[in-house]
Formats: C-alpha cells, sequence, structure tokens
C-alpha cells in the first residue's frame, strides 16, 4: 500500500495561521472577517471561489493575484508558529513500521514545503515529496495528484494507494485517480461536509491509518479501472 498525504490542515496543523492570512488578504474589499468555524464552513477550491463569496462579488484577474501574493505573504510571516498534528508523527510512523510506502502532495509552494519538512524532521518518512511549481496554489488537485503517482507508481493499480486529506477536494483527486479517500476532520472542513462526498472520515490522523491499514480498498474487488493517461 501507499499512502499520499496532503500537508496543510492535515499534517501539518496551520488552520489558525491560514484563518489569520486570510483576514489579511480580505483587507480593503470591506468584507467582514471570518473565524475558524467560519473558514470550516465556507473554505473551497478554486479558492478564488471562496474569497468570491466571502468579498460578495467575482475578483477579477487582477485582484485575485493581489489577494493571493498578500495570503502567502501573510502565510510565510507566520508559519512558524504552526506545528504538526499532534498524532502526524505517529501515524507516519505506524505507516513506515508496517511496510507500506508514503509520499507528500501539498498545493503549498515546492520551494517553501521542501525546506518546511525538513526543519520539522520528517522528510524522510516520504518516497516523494511534491509541492507546486507550477499552476496556481488555488487549483484543483486532481491533475497535481495523477502526475505524482505517476512519478511514484507509473503502471501500478491505483487502488493500492489511498489519499489522507482534510478537504473534499482530496476526495475528488483521490477518485479522480482510482485511489481510496480518508478524510481528516481536524482540518479546513466541517465533517458532515467531508462525509457528503462519501469518503471514509477520521477523526484523528491515526484513525485514518487504521482504517487504511485495516481494511482494503472497496473498491479493490472490482474490475480494475482504466486509469487516468500515464497511470
Amino acid at each position: 500500500m501507499h499512502i499520499v498525504w496532503d500537508w496543510n490542515g492535515t499534517l501539518f496543523d496551520d488552520l489558525d495561521v491560514v484563518v489569520r492570512s486570510v483576514n489579511r488578504g480580505l483587507e480593503g474589499f470591506g468584507a467582514i472577517p471570518i473565524d475558524l468555524d467560519g473558514y470550516r464552513s465556507h473554505y473551497t477550491r478554486p479558492v478564488k471561489l471562496f474569497y468570491d463569496r466571502l468579498i460578495g462579488r467575482e475578483l477579477t484577474a487582477e485582484e485575485w493575484i493581489t489577494v493571493d501574493r498578500v495570503f502567502h505573504d501573510a502565510y510565510r510571516s507566520a508559519f512558524d508558529e504552526a506545528r504538526l498534528t499532534a498524532d502526524a508523527a505517529e501515524a507516519l510512523t505506524t505507516v513506515a513500521a508496517g511496510g507500506h510506502t508514503q509520499s507528500l502532495l501539498s498545493m503549498f509552494p515546492h520551494q517553501d514545503l521542501i525546506p518546511l519538512v525538513e526543519r520539522i524532521g520528517i522528510s524522510g518518512f516520504f518516497d516523494r515529496i511534491d509541492g507546486l511549481m507550477s499552476g496556481s496554489p488555488g487549483d484543483l488537485k486532481a491533475s497535481y495528484l495523477e502526475v505524482h503517482l505517476r512519478n511514484i507508481i507509473a503502471g501500478e493499480d491505483p487502488r493500492s494507494v489511498v489519499v489522507i486529506g482534510d478537504t473534499p477536494d482530496d476526495a475528488i483527486a483521490a477518485s479522480h485517480v482510482g485511489a481510496r479517500p480518508i478524510l481528516y476532520d481536524g482540518g479546513s472542513h466541517h465533517r458532515l461536509d467531508l462525509e457528503a462526498t462519501g469518503a471514509e472520515v477520521a477523526s484523528t490522523l491515526m484513525a485514518a491509518v487504521e482504517m487504511a491499514l485495516e481494511s482494503p480498498n472497496p473498491q479493490a474487488s472490482s474490475p480494475k479501472p482504466e486509469p487516468p493517461a500515464g497511470l
């Protein structure tokens, strides 16, 4: 089995920093600042739609570039305040001890992600770490997961892969490649929103790992689906 981990809001408990950074991006638009509950109620991908809804109108392309830049500048200035999710190290260690492989896929810029993961001391758990190297951090994740897996399990059955993340977009991306999604409800969305995707939902990262290890992908007994090109 191979597990693809999400970073922000999953392994990395950074939601307080994220919410403050979102509010910095909203400054100047007359939008009401949000709190953590408001963030979890409204967050969606593509992320531009999230801001459109908070501001109450569609942002122009130029405004979106500015908002995205302000968010990331504010986030980078404060992400040292964030830490690994409480049971992240235990979850990673459990998977490795079982002889399974792991990788990390994030929509956080690659040049920032790599030194952060290395500084925290968990880079050795992963066969591959991919942050965003092109495109927008607000993009949907499916096509990026497809490329990520092409570099890890090319030609193998993607149903042997489990994607653990904290958003409906992680579930959509997993389904796109034929992998199994397990969603963590301690991140960016309320549990009911995660359950509405039809994916399995776990209250902790250890619970997510236990689900992955104890029961096979429900799709594994069905005929192998035609994978996206390149997998």
